[in-house]
């Protein structure tokens, strides 16, 4: 607001009413003209500016959060009333978000969230600023399903005694609670079964941006409880001194019974018996050894003076790992007419006849076949910005293919729209201030990278998720900038990535305002001799969504991919003359990149059908062999499933191994979508001669005969622990165990709470790209996170460091990104020039035993082949 006053004299006072709406604070400016007079042969003026502080007082509302009591038991259900007030204590409507959380997770990150007050009615500075003020909250529509918890039976720990299993973080979060026209609402949350401090935690807005949080902190416990003290994993062969701890509440001594109810180990002395006092504690153990099984299912049970509690660990099922990785021998393809197929499975002379398995996927269609490549990329265990969009990207192709081909994917439609929120999120959160995306956070902008999230963004918005504008428009800025960059044509992945780029905002624009730059197509096309095979791919796809008429420079590009083909007896692929590592390229995807291609611009060329056989050929375990390939090959098989209407089916198949049956079976339009597994464990198989597999499709009275029957086979087997070298294959690795207190003497015995320092030595013989480095932890200890609450500060976080050549740090000689998890330590390099470099973090011995630690493995992500290992090592962790 402003006043025009006259001053009558050189001092007069102004009264500036202060309300509500100058919280925080409020800035008075006075400026003041002087004309011409007797006294003042020239006009002046004077400006003056006085800062006013404003009590927020007003805008603080209160929130009084009570539950109906303070302890409560297990699956209990806890009543909570809310009131909200303003300033002078009348009551207001208030929207709540409220979130009963685990108080000891809260412990380790801190009780999160900014002082409400603080961040709308901080003081602000004099000065002027301008934003948008919509933005995307949510892109999708949540579907709020109210299940009820399933009642808990137990397998173990008495008659009738329910298990506590359900261990969650959060049991309870509504971000859109409101109170009525009295201030009051209510929230009832049934409790899960953990043993603890639960915090309930409430943030209030008003209409009028009154905002406050509160708190209040109810326990779940029991009289007579049990807690179980295990790893988070096993290795087979571990032995391991499992523990529980039994708490007796109640004022009187109890004579208890203590059971363990273990399926995956072998134990003795499962029962025990054991006093435990008034208001103490008591704790039993137990000798196992892990055997040869994929999950340790273990129920820990106490009952005495009418009083019983059962629990599995917090972890669950505990996975069972084998001490090296499993080797996989594939093969794959298809069945048509009335065609027979045999395939001969011979064992290797060195493997551990106890695991391992055969497995014979049939997939009556490309829909089926490609089910496992798609679980693939969703559950793929890292999240660098590749994989994020991997992991959604080439879900949200086939759902829109299912839609269009009037198939129904329930589980598919039910995961995708989180799947596609919890990606779009992440990607938000990584994009760079230039626009672009780094592999991860912390590399530079990529363009290839960055064009490859844009296309994610674009196939997710096509297919009616809500993605942010914003983020797409930048994005597309940063990618029209890269191209502004002088080609030189003497180098292969430049000009690849070019015409990859020009191909992405010829998508994008295709659906925006906007043009993509026809004129540096052309020139690129006058340089094709430069480009890839997938890059000439790309560029005839950008020029034919650029200039739709036009057809000469795209058909010039089509005829050399076609001259370049490669036809064998499992079909046509292309092969590249060098490997290009920036864009994670491989002949798998180029031959899925050209199958595009064809199938958008010359969609009746007679190689199709034999690059579709290629590629579901080399196939392994039903996928690829990294996301890349397989989000590629995915798009480019939907695009052809798409074409040529390939799920109609009727026909006949038989299955047999070994002269026996193994499976039969009618395929129609009901199923073609459905793959059907058949597996049998390498112990049932023959050792001293071929296993036979035998596959028949044919159309008996009343079927077509239509469709394929594709098939995948694989054998997973181990190798004998005492097998398990150190192998070098393009990545050499060692691992070394010092303590804390003393680095100077490797060992492999501990007792339980000491600090171990693990020293990882890295050897690039050559420059490696996109390597991944993962380190199993012994099962009994844990890897410290110094960037916890409860950490210690005197613990140092992982460092990596090189080890010094002549004095000179090699260029760019850091990793990326590293992860601790429960089982391994994981780190990552975009890029590591040749050279030595050592990897520290620590962890902490925690459960006694004898633990097997499996080698450390190195690879690069994209180029699997490239890849080393440690040697093992054994870990003996006393008693204290």
């Amino acid at each position: 607001e402003h006043r025009v006053l006259t001053l009558t004299s050189n001092s007069e006072q102004i009264a500036i009413p202060i309300t509500s709406e100058h919280i925080p604070n409020v800035y008075v400016s006075l400026y003041i003209l002087k004309g011409e007079d007797a006294t003042n042969p020239l006009a002046s003026f004077k400006l003056g500016y006085a800062a006013l502080s404003v009590s927020p007082r007003e805008k603080e509302l209160q929130i009084t959060l009570a539950a109906d009591r303070d302890v409560y038991k297990p699956g209990d259900m806890a009543t909570y009333e809310i009131r909200a007030t303003d300033y002078a204590g009348q009551p207001v409507q208030a929207e709540l978000s409220l979130a009963l959380v685990d108080l000891s997770v809260l412990a380790l990150s801190g009780d999160q969230g900014p002082d409400l007050l603080a961040q709308f009615y901080r003081e602000r500075g004099l000065g002027i600023q301008t934003a948008s003020s919509l933005s995307i909250s949510r892109d999708m529509v949540v579907v709020e399903k109210e299940t009820a918890r399933d009642a808990k039976g137990g397998d173990g720990g008495g008659a009738g005694l329910a298990v506590r299993e359900d261990f969650p973080d959060t049991v309870y979060w509504n971000p859109a609670v409101r109170t009525d026209a009295q201030g009051r609402a209510q929230v009832q949350v049934q409790l899960a079964d953990n043993l603890t401090t639960w915090r309930m935690r409430a943030v209030a807005v008003t209409r009028d941006t009154e905002v406050s949080t509160a708190r209040i902190d109810i326990i779940t416990t029991k009289e007579l409880l049990i807690r179980p003290v295990t790893p988070r994993f096993f290795v087979i062969g571990d032995k391991a001194q499992l523990a529980a701890v039994v708490h007796n509440n109640t004022d009187r001594d109890i004579a208890a019974l203590v059971k363990l109810e273990a399926l995956g180990v072998e134990v003795s002395n499962a029962e025990q018996r054991v006093t435990v006092a008034a208001h103490g504690v008591a704790k039993v153990t137990w000798d196992v050894v892990v055997q040869p099984v994929t999950a340790v299912d273990l129920v820990f049970s106490v009952s005495g003076g009418g009083l019983a509690d059962a629990a599995r660990p917090v972890f669950g099922l505990l996975p069972v790992y084998h001490y090296s990785t499993p080797e996989v021998v594939a093969t794959a393809g298809q069945v048509e007419g009335s065609e027979q197929r045999v395939e001969v499975v011979q064992l290797p002379d060195n493997l551990d006849p106890t695991l391992g398995d055969l497995t014979l996927k049939l997939e009556p269609s490309l829909a089926a076949g490609m089910r496992d490549a798609l679980t693939y990329v969703k559950t793929y265990p890292y999240d660098c910005i590749e994989q994020t969009v991997s992991r959604f990207l080439p879900n949200v192709i086939m759902y829109r293919a299912l839609h269009r081909l009037g198939i129904r994917n329930e589980e598919l439609e039910a995961e995708l729209p989180k799947m596609v929120s919890t990606g779009l999120q992440r990607i938000y959160a990584l994009q760079h201030y230039d626009g672009g995306w780094g592999w991860w956070v912390s590399d530079d902008s990529n363009p290839y990278i960055s064009a490859y999230v844009l296309f994610g963004l674009n196939e997710a918005q096509r297919a009616g998720f809500g993605v942010d504008e914003d983020t797409m428009s930048r994005a597309a800025a940063y990618l029209e900038k890269s191209l502004q960059a002088r080609l030189d044509t003497k180098q292969t992945y430049p000009a690849d990535a070019r015409a990859y780029i020009m191909y992405v905002l010829a998508e994008y624009y295709a659906d925006h305002e906007g043009l993509g730059d026809l004129g540096r197509a052309i020139t690129l096309y006058e340089q094709r001799d430069a480009l890839s095979y997938y890059g000439k791919a790309y560029l005839a796809m950008a020029l034919q969504l650029m200039a739709s008429s036009e057809r000469t420079r795209p058909r010039a590009l089509l005829s050399a991919l076609v001259t370049g083909a490669i036809r064998s007896a499992t079909g046509v692929h292309w092969e590249e003359k060098e490997i290009d590592y920036w864009s994670m390229n491989t002949d798998v995807r180029s031959t899925a990149i050209v199958l595009q291609a064809l199938l958008r611009l010359q969609p009746d060329q007679p190689l199709i059908p034999n690059v579709v056989r290629w590629l579901m050929a080399v196939r392994r375990e039903g996928r690829w062999a990294t996301t890349q390939e397989t989000a590629l090959a995915v798009m480019a098989l939907t695009d052809y499933m798409v074409s040529t209407g390939e799920l109609a089916a009727d026909y006949t198949y038989l299955a047999a191994l070994n002269g026996e049956l193994w499976d039969q079976g009618k395929v129609t339009a009901e199923n073609v979508a459905e793959p059907r597994t058949l597996q049998v464990a390498v112990s049932t198989l023959l050792r001293d001669i071929g296993n036979q597999i035998w596959l028949q499709r044919e159309a008996e009275a009343g079927q077509t005969g239509q469709g394929r029957l594709y098939y995948s086979l694989y054998l997973r087997y181990y190798l004998p622990a005492d097998q398990v070298k150190a192998l070098n294959r393009g990545v050499i690795l060692s691992r070394q165990y010092t303590l804390l207190d003393d680095p100077t003497r490797s060992l492999d015995q501990v007792k339980v709470g000491d600090v171990i320092q693990v020293k990882l030595t890295i050897i690039a013989p050559n420059t490696l790209h996109y390597l991944v480095v993962e380190d199993p932890l012994p099962a009994g200890c844990e890897a410290i996170d110094a960037s916890l609450k409860t950490t210690s500060a005197v613990y140092q976080s992982p460092k990596m460091e090189p080890v010094l050549e002549k004095g000179r740090l090699p260029y760019w000689w850091h990793f990326k990104h590293s992860e601790l998890r429960d089982e391994r330590v994981a780190l990552f390099a975009t890029l590591l020039p040749a050279g030595t470099y050592e990897y520290t973090y620590l962890m902490r011995a925690s459960i006694p035993g004898e633990f097997l630690a499996m080698p450390s493995y190195g690879y690069e992500m994209y180029f699997p082949e490239v890849f080393g290992r440690s040697d093992g090592a054994r870990l003996v962790i006393a008693a204290e």
